[in-house]
Order: structure tokens, then sequence, then C-alpha cells
């Protein structure tokens, strides 16, 4: 069985714990919070991207210094087979 002590200390730390949520509550709006992580979750996600976008490019440059090839991204696509067959027979 707890002694006392513990027993008050446990009492002691779960009022402190509803004190907190009482004083959180009292003095904060929660549209004011949605507010805020919205703006933080759009502020992280458009950086996110500028820092992707930016690496891109960094990595870009730098690939044909590292491998002596363009970048995978910067070759032309090859043509399909079915557009020569097209270009084949329009010429027949």
């Amino acid at each position: 069985m707890a002694n006392r002590k513990d027993a008050v200390m446990q009492q002691l730390n779960q009022l402190a714990g509803d004190l907190q949520e009482l004083w959180k509550a009292a003095t904060r709006d929660p549209a004011v919070e949605q507010r805020k992580q919205r703006a933080w979750t759009i502020l992280s996600g458009v950086v996110g991207a500028a820092a992707a976008m930016g690496m891109r490019r960094t990595v870009a440059k730098y690939w044909p210094i590292l491998t002596g090839e363009q970048p995978p991204t910067a070759k032309t696509p090859a043509p399909s087979p079915s557009g020569q067959a097209k270009r084949e027979s329009s010429r027949a």
C-alpha cells in the first residue's frame, strides 16, 4: 500500500495538471490556435517545396560534373515506336 507522502504527491501532480489545463482553456482561443496551426502547415509546405526545387536545380547543375553525362531529367524523350510507324506509313 502506498504511503501518505506518495498519495499527497499524486494528488498534487493531478491538481497541477488540472490547473494548467484550466489556464490554457481560459487564455487561449481555439479558433486562433487552429489558424496558427494552418499557417504553420502552409509555411512549412511552401518552404519544403522551394527547398526541393532548389536542390533539384543544384543537383542537375552538378550531375554532369560528377558523372560526365546529362541529368536523367534533362534528356529529351525518345520518340515512341508508334510515332515512327505513323511517319513511315505517311511517306509510303
